[in-house]
C-alpha cells in the first residue's frame, strides 16, 4: 500500500466529524476521505441485514474509488453488530466501540451507561460485547437508547435551536436518572454525542463523559506506523455525501469546516 494513499473515514452523516478530528490531530500530514452516507441514515434503525449489506458496499465503494490504506468504520452501531463479518481487503479496518474499561477508570459509584443507538441498545451483539471485557461484579452498565440526541446532532439543532436542545437533552437524562440515578459516567456510544458535550456539562457538570475518539485515533496511529505518508504540511481533506449534500454542508460550515462537498451517487 503506498504511503500517500488516503485515509478513508464513513458514517451515516456527520457523527464521522468527531473521529476525524482526533485523528487529523493525530496524524495532520496524512490525506483523508470523508464519506457522509446521508442516503442511509440513520444507521441505528437498520435491520443487521440490511447494515451489513450498507456496509459491504460501502467499503467495496471505497476500496474501488480511493484505494484507502485504512478505512474507518465511524459508527459504534455498525461496528458492534456486523464489523465482524465483514470480508476484509486489502485496506486496514477499524471501528468504534464502547470506551468501557476507561468508563470504569473514572467512575465514582461504579454505576455506567451506554449511550448508543436504538438497534445497538437492542442488539445481541452489544451484550455480547459488554460480556467479553471481564467487567468486575460490582460495575454496573446501563444501556440507554440515546437516538433522540443523535437527532439534535445530524439535522443540526445542537447549533440553531438550543432551546431545544437542551430540553431534549435535560429529558433524556433524567428518563437515565430513572433507570439509575446513580449514573457518574457514561460513553459517548454514537459519534455524534461528543457534539453535544456542552450541553452535557451544563445540565450535569458532574457526570463523566468517555468518547473513543482519542482510542480511535491511538489505534490508527499504531496500525499506520511506518506506512505514514512523506508529504509535508497539512493533508487535504475530501468530502463525499451520499445525499442531501446542502443540509450537510449547512451543518459543517457550522462547524467550521470550508471543504467542498462533492455528492456520489450509491447504488446500493
Amino acid at each position: 500500500m503506498n504511503n500517500e494513499n488516503p485515509i478513508a473515514i464513513f458514517d451515516s452523516g456527520v457523527g464521522s466529524l468527531s473521529i476525524i478530528k482526533e485523528i487529523r490531530n493525530a496524524l495532520p500530514c496524512e490525506n483523508y476521505i470523508y464519506l457522509a452516507d446521508k442516503k442511509h441514515f440513520p444507521y441505528g434503525k437498520k435491520t443487521h441485514t440490511e447494515l451489513l449489506n450498507i456496509v459491504q458496499n460501502t467499503i467495496e465503494y471505497l476500496s474501488k474509488n480511493f484505494s484507502p490504506k485504512l478505512i474507518v468504520l465511524a459508527s459504534n452501531t455498525p461496528s458492534i453488530q456486523v464489523l465482524h463479518e465483514i470480508k476484509k481487503n486489502d485496506s486496514e479496518i477499524i471501528g468504534v466501540f464502547p470506551p468501557i474499561h476507561e468508563a470504569i477508570t473514572v467512575s465514582k459509584t461504579g454505576h455506567i451507561a451506554i449511550l448508543a443507538t436504538q438497534n445497538t441498545v437492542k442488539s445481541l451483539e452489544l451484550d455480547e460485547y459488554i460480556q467479553s471485557q471481564n467487567i468486575p461484579s460490582p460495575v454496573k452498565i446501563t444501556k440507554f437508547n440515546a437516538s433522540r440526541m443523535v437527532e439534535l446532532v445530524e439535522t443540526g439543532d445542537f447549533l440553531s435551536n438550543k432551546e431545544k436542545s437542551r430540553q431534549v437533552i435535560s429529558e433524556e437524562l433524567s428518563m437515565l436518572d430513572e433507570i439509575d440515578n446513580l449514573v457518574d459516567t457514561i460513553t459517548l456510544s454514537s459519534t455524534h454525542l461528543p457534539f453535544l458535550n456542552e450541553y452535557f456539562t451544563t445540565l450535569r457538570p458532574g457526570l463523566h463523559l468517555i468518547d473513543p475518539a482519542k482510542l480511535v485515533a491511538e489505534k490508527a496511529t499504531k496500525l499506520l506506523e511506518g506506512n505514514f505518508t512523506t508529504a509535508a504540511g497539512k493533508g487535504r481533506l475530501e468530502i463525499l455525501a451520499s445525499q442531501e449534500k446542502r443540509s450537510l454542508e449547512t451543518v459543517i460550515r457550522k462547524l467550521g469546516i470550508q471543504e467542498e462537498i462533492r455528492e456520489i451517487c450509491l447504488d446500493f
